[in-house]
């Protein structure tokens, strides 16, 4: 987690710090481009426009103006979805600014308001178009960031309702664009195979779709939703758009698949400094959801409805582990079962602030509590009589009293030369803790 929030940025490309306990603890896979899922075993489809919203057809445009000298040796990179452009000198020519952008993984026209160089000092402002032709809208902004440009250098991005205007030296308003174009896996008009990343473009009630990504309508006009029967039943058609309008649990262009059920991610990028977990996903991230029943099938370790708990080790996941020599709970309830060393109740209250991020995991992460005669993280070896080091001052207890080596198997100490049973305080006693020191001939 710690490593994803600093070298990373979000869908805004913001960047945010994770240091909170599990930051160097938990683990997750970045998938490269094309592949999808908690462990990256998903082909992605093509996305696009679906055909028939045809009152969606906006690119996205936004507007940028730097204002700094042109023979300025600095530079700035622009960041979109978290993906970095190359370096962006303030000399850069239309095609120099669209070639760096392209680099960032969006296909863009550029166009300039005044002159041939992006940045200019002179007061005769350059506002910059940016239209995005190949992904499809609303967008994310563009982010800007300087490198070793002089200090009243800036660069200024309008691309937001809030901030959507940049007004030139001559008071002229320009206005940026949302995008409206959606951007939907196998545009609606077909079902993406997982597996080979192709889209399966729809073809019932004489409606036939192709393309890769099912963008173009085959047969004209269309007559009615995708689905045999229209919506396979688990929706409703809107005969103007000919979408379906799926019930709670369906989806799809047919709502001929199932969803599944939602949790905390396990595993993403922190929504605010040390602020993590909290953003629900599909299988909480950390499953695959089976569309034929919309169940989760869980992660090893994982188990739940939507794989939001973390189990025990034992036999199983579930509450049924600790190889049957204790409970499995969470920690929450570990905490309130928890005894001080001399064996009595000290209850400690843990996770009680649900607005305190650094206790996300209370009832989410388990673990063993085992029986007495039995211990380690899964309740599976027995332990061995403890008492104290009688070669120290120390009132601590240690397993066989640091002076033999238990038998996990047995829960019996095999005890050193010279170290015999015990009473618990160096003298002869049943406790067969290896804490008395024995008489040998030959030694003192």
């Amino acid at each position: 987690m710690r490593h994803l929030a600093d070298f990373t940025r979000n869908h805004e490309s913001l960047q945010y710090s994770y240091q909170l306990w599990d930051a160097d603890k938990l683990y997750g896979c970045m998938c490269d481009l094309g592949y999808a899922g908690y462990d990256c075993s998903n082909r992605m489809c093509p996305h696009g426009d679906d055909p028939l919203t045809l009152d969606k057809t906006d690119d996205e445009v936004q507007l940028l103006r730097c204002t700094a000298s042109a023979s300025s040796n600095g530079h700035f990179v622009l960041y979109f979805d978290g993906k970095v452009s190359s370096a962006i000198p303030a000399s850069s020519s239309v095609m120099t600014l669209k070639h760096a952008l392209q680099t960032s993984g969006v296909d863009v026209e550029v166009s300039y308001t005044t002159g041939t160089t992006l940045c200019r000092d002179d007061g005769m402002d350059n506002i910059v178009y940016i239209t995005f032709t190949h992904n499809p809208g609303p967008l994310p902004p563009l982010v800007a960031e300087t490198f070793d440009m002089d200090p009243d250098s800036v660069v200024e991005i309008a691309a937001s309702t809030s901030f959507g205007m940049l007004t030139d030296y001559n008071g002229v308003n320009h206005f940026s664009l949302k995008g409206t174009r959606e951007n939907e896996e196998c545009s609606n008009r077909g079902i993406c195979d997982q597996t080979t990343g192709s889209c399966a473009c729809f073809d019932t009630n004489g409606d036939q779709y192709a393309g890769s990504d099912c963008s173009e309508v085959v047969t004209s006009p269309v007559t009615t939703c995708p689905g045999d029967p229209v919506c396979s039943d688990r929706g409703v058609c809107d005969t103007s758009t000919k979408r379906c309008l799926c019930e709670d649990g369906y989806i799809g262009g047919d709502c001929s698949q199932r969803s599944c059920p939602r949790g905390p991610s396990w595993f993403g990028y922190p929504s605010s400094n040390d602020v993590a977990h909290d953003v629900m996903e599909e299988c909480s991230n950390m499953g695959t959801c089976q569309r034929t029943t919309g169940e989760c099938r869980c992660n090893d370790g994982f188990f739940g409805s939507a794989c939001e708990y973390m189990g025990c080790s034992g036999d199983d996941a579930s509450q049924t582990s600790c190889h049957r020599h204790g409970r499995c709970l969470s920690l929450r309830e570990l905490a309130l079962n928890h005894k001080s060393s001399d064996g009595t109740s000290s209850p400690i209250h843990y996770g009680s602030d649900a607005n305190e991020p650094s206790l996300w995991d209370a009832d989410r992460i388990f673990g063993c509590q085992c029986d007495d005669g039995y211990g380690g993280f899964d309740c599976s070896h027995m332990t061995c009589p403890a008492g104290i080091d009688p070669l120290t001052d120390s009132s601590d207890l240690y397993e066989c009293s640091n002076k033999g080596l238990c038998d996990h198997s047995t829960g019996l100490c095999k005890c050193f030369t010279g170290w015999g049973s015990s009473d618990g305080s160096g003298s002869f006693g049943p406790k067969n803790d290896c804490g008395r020191r024995q008489s040998l001939r030959g030694f003192p």
